[in-house]
């Protein structure tokens, strides 16, 4: 109790310090106080929030072009991807802006991209094979699409993500591929746009019986990701 009212206190010391932070905060409470009451708040919210990140991204531009994080991750995701096969059918399932689907294009693969419509028309500017609108939980796309769907940094952020699950497992070929980034563990909620945490129990334990784990990786935290990170590489099962 005295260390959660520790942090409460250095939470608040933390914002008066910082007024940038702090009209964030106001802001966030102002217009969407009610995030987690329906998915239609949340969505509007993770809207808001993508637009925010888009902001700061170009702001600061300087800063991804040194981010080991995304050098790190693009290796892990391409290796994966290689050891699958060539020349595949990919669905990146928020795309962002394209860090990681951009190279796999590059490598010969066509890459269908999807996102939140403020993210999608930002990543239009990254050069993937097509890039559209929507709802990772309600995929428009028909059955047996891909070989392979990726959600790097997506699951966390999700209202429903039992629904994207089962989707993903709708889009794919038998016997595709799913890759799944998110923060391990509870530090992930951390982040106020994160609506759920997980580790790779807490994964395997979801995906089963439709998926089957194939290979794990882990990401240390660093200044751009204050969490560790997993990449769980999956097979669906049929």
């Amino acid at each position: 109790m005295f260390r959660a009212f520790g942090r409460q206190v250095s939470g608040i010391k933390y914002l008066l310090t910082h007024p940038h932070q702090l009209k964030w905060v106001i802001t966030r409470e102002i217009h969407f106080g009610q995030r987690k009451k329906s998915k239609r708040k949340w969505v509007e919210w993770q809207k808001y929030d993508a637009n925010m990140h888009i902001m700061m991204m170009q702001e600061h531009a300087e800063l991804l072009t040194v981010n080991t994080l995304n050098v790190d991750r693009i290796k892990i995701f391409n290796d994966m991807v290689n050891g699958i096969g060539k020349d595949l059918q990919i669905l990146d399932v928020g795309c962002g802006d394209g860090v990681i689907s951009e190279p796999l294009m590059r490598i010969g693969h066509f890459v269908a991209a999807v996102d939140l419509p403020t993210v999608a028309t930002s990543a239009h500017k990254c050069r993937v094979s097509s890039i559209m609108a929507g709802d990772a939980e309600t995929l428009a796309f028909a059955d047996g699409s891909f070989d392979l769907v990726i959600a790097s940094e997506v699951l966390e952020h999700l209202w429903a993500p039992e629904s994207f699950i089962n989707e993903a497992s709708r889009t794919l070929k038998p016997r595709g591929h799913l890759i799944i980034e998110t923060p391990e563990g509870m530090a992930g909620l951390n982040y106020d746009s994160h609506m759920n945490y997980y580790t790779v129990e807490k994964l395997e334990k979801m995906l089963t019986p439709k998926f089957a784990v194939k290979k794990v990786e882990r990401l240390a935290a660093t200044g751009s990701a204050q969490t560790p990170t997993i990449i769980v590489f999956f097979e669906k099962t049929n």
